[in-house]
């Protein structure tokens, strides 16, 4: 395969990589996210962004240890942001910015899950993997050469 085709095939393999990204992505919430050791009860992903969206308003939480939990919770927004910009080449720094909050707040949440302790189950990880798939394409993309 000659490196023309090779350049040519990338993107493609980024923009399925992209959608398989959104489907694991929406798939995440749906699933057990998290749960306590020693417990065996366990909480979806779409209660948790809910719970801790919703705490963001509380200064109590703010003023904890669990101001991590409310900062993975904005994670979402953040790639419904992310997405949005997609639309828009202007707007690649844009996304590269908030690719790397994404990035912080996702180490937050680790942290949190240390500190709080939480377990990841199989909704997070495909939350994280998801959002992964989605920012990939836009790390990996295209980069614009200058002529010479």
């Amino acid at each position: 395969m000659s490196t023309s085709s090779v350049k040519a095939a990338t993107p493609r393999v980024l923009r399925y990589a992209r959608i398989l990204g959104y489907l694991v992505f929406l798939a995440a919430f749906f699933l057990p996210a998290v749960r306590e050791p020693g417990h065996e009860d366990t909480f979806r992903g779409s209660f948790c962004a809910w719970i801790t969206l919703i705490n963001t308003f509380n200064r109590d939480v703010w003023r904890s240890k669990d101001f991590l939990a409310i900062l993975s919770g904005w994670i979402n927004p953040l790639m419904l942001l992310f997405v949005a910009s997609l639309f828009s080449r202007r707007l690649r720094l844009f996304r590269r910015i908030v690719a790397a909050v994404v990035a912080l707040f996702i180490l937050g949440t680790w942290v949190y899950f240390y500190l709080a302790p939480l377990v990841p189950l199989i909704g997070h990880v495909l939350w994280i993997a998801g959002i992964l798939m989605i920012l990939a394409g836009d790390a990996l993309g295209r980069r614009e050469t200058t002529a010479s």
